[in-house]
């Protein structure tokens, strides 16, 4: 991605890349290249999978923001309403984001929590652990999940757009069958790749200090049978026209969009949106049903997260001018306001 210090091209692109070396760039502030350790520190990294069942969403990830690393597991019963979530932050804790996803690992572990993601893009497969302590009313959590990304049948969305100048803001996403198990206290769910989706959003940013984004993302399998799937993003980047992340799947197909804009309540968030484009390729309504929320406010250091889950219906663009219906299928919506 990156040669000789500079960016080597901003844009979407075919394949993934294998050697995301965003620490080789020479990151300029104030006109002066920070030193390799500075930009380890400002390289925000994540990989976070939502799984969609009939009757569960199960949400994760393992985050890295070098200040801070953070991992949660939360689980939302679609029958019930119901909703828990277990979640670890540390200073300085015993975390890893995998540098690719061809063969990397990524692990949070704790004390009673242990999240492991096994990439192995190689052999078109994500493996992905939980063995989390219950506490209070919190149950315990076993899983053993594999997401399918096979590279010949689902074309991942990978994007690498211009923060600013040779400042680089990466992006991997895919919408892809998963099955295995969780077990939720003593009550398992087993997970069949022809009714059940991961959807999977990996990032490595060299945010700006006071960031922003809204994002939303689907998948599921519709009336015909089909994997479909979703991902739009509004965030800091300038000429989202051109530079954007925003993608519909149909049956690993993947058709690229015009910029992503978004419409809803900020003081009601459970309230309806409105996710749409401009060049008018998707309309769809949102409609939560729950939401996963987190705050810090730590003076210079601040992380304001919605993250709601529910229902997409409209229609969007798939694959040589088609049109997708989309009827209620499962995903989120996301806005997030930081300093970091």
């Amino acid at each position: 991605m990156v040669v000789d210090g500079r960016v080597a091209e901003y844009g979407t692109f075919n394949e993934p890349f294998r050697e995301v070396n965003l620490l080789d760039v020479e990151l300029e502030v104030r006109g002066s290249v920070l030193p390799r350790a500075l930009r380890e520190f400002r390289l925000k990294e994540w990989e976070h999978f939502g799984v969609i069942n009939d009757e569960f969403y199960f949400g994760m990830v393992i985050f890295d923001a070098k200040f801070m690393g953070t991992s949660f597991f939360y689980a939302y019963d679609r029958t019930t309403g119901d909703f828990f979530e277990h979640t670890r932050n540390s200073i300085a804790g015993p975390l890893r984001v995998a540098r690719e996803l061809w063969h990397g690992e990524c692990y949070y572990r704790h004390l009673g929590y242990i999240m492991e993601f096994e990439n192995r893009l190689d052999s078109g497969l994500h493996r992905l652990r939980a063995q989390i302590k219950g506490k209070k009313r919190l149950p315990s959590v076993e899983a053993e999940l594999f997401v399918h990304e096979d590279l010949d049948r689902y074309q991942p969305l990978v994007q690498v757009s211009p923060v600013s100048r040779n400042r680089p803001f990466y992006t991997h996403k895919n919408a892809c069958p998963v099955e295995g198990r969780v077990v939720l206290g003593g009550r398992e769910i087993t997970l069949d790749p022809a009714r059940d989706v991961a959807v999977m959003d990996v990032q490595k940013t060299y945010y700006p200090y006071r960031t922003f984004w809204k994002w939303a993302t689907f998948g599921g399998y519709d009336s015909g049978g089909r994997l479909v799937g979703m991902n739009a993003c509004e965030n800091f980047i300038t000429d989202d026209e051109v530079y954007n992340e925003n993608c519909t799947w149909v049956d690993g197909v993947i058709t690229k969009l015009s910029a992503a804009r978004f419409e809803f309540n900020q003081s009601a968030l459970m309230e309806p949106w409105r996710v749409y484009t401009t060049g008018g390729e998707m309309k769809l309504d949102f409609l939560p049903e729950g939401e996963r929320k987190g705050c810090i406010n730590a003076g210079v250091l601040m992380s304001d997260f919605h993250q709601p889950f529910g229902k997409f219906s409209g229609n969007m663009a798939g694959p040589d001018g088609t049109t997708v219906e989309v009827e209620g299928l499962f995903g989120l919506c996301e806005h997030h306001l930081a300093r970091f």
